[in-house]
């Protein structure tokens, strides 16, 4: 799929996906269970699909998001925070681009 050429059966697909995923975060973070990366990761690749097309977030994919960049940017105004890197570290780290996006995105949309 390339940029805007994305057919939009297919995004509706995508956002629905994407909602599915946001959902089940949600539901683990409210449990207090462990978020698998992967899933994670799996939202993100959607959300930015839906971006590179022009189509909004579903509500709770927003929700997600907004909340990790609000944790990246509150570790990023406390950087002598604990050293010790976890697996949702890395996660973080591999967001930083597109968390640039999402800011971007929510200043456009206020």
């Amino acid at each position: 799929m390339k940029g805007s050429h994305t057919e939009p059966d297919k995004l509706v697909e995508v956002a629905r996906l994407a909602t599915a995923i946001a959902d089940r975060i949600l539901e683990q973070h409210a449990a207090g269970t462990t978020i698998p990366p992967e899933q994670f990761i799996m939202m993100v690749r959607a959300a930015r699909m839906l971006q590179d097309n022009q189509a909004p977030w579903p509500p709770s994919v927003e929700q997600v998001l907004m909340e990790v960049a609000k944790r990246a940017e509150q570790a990023e105004e406390t950087p002598d925070a604990s050293p010790a890197a976890s697996v949702g570290d890395e996660v973080v780290g591999h967001l930083s681009e597109f968390l640039g996006a999402v800011k971007r995105r929510v200043g456009a949309s206020r």
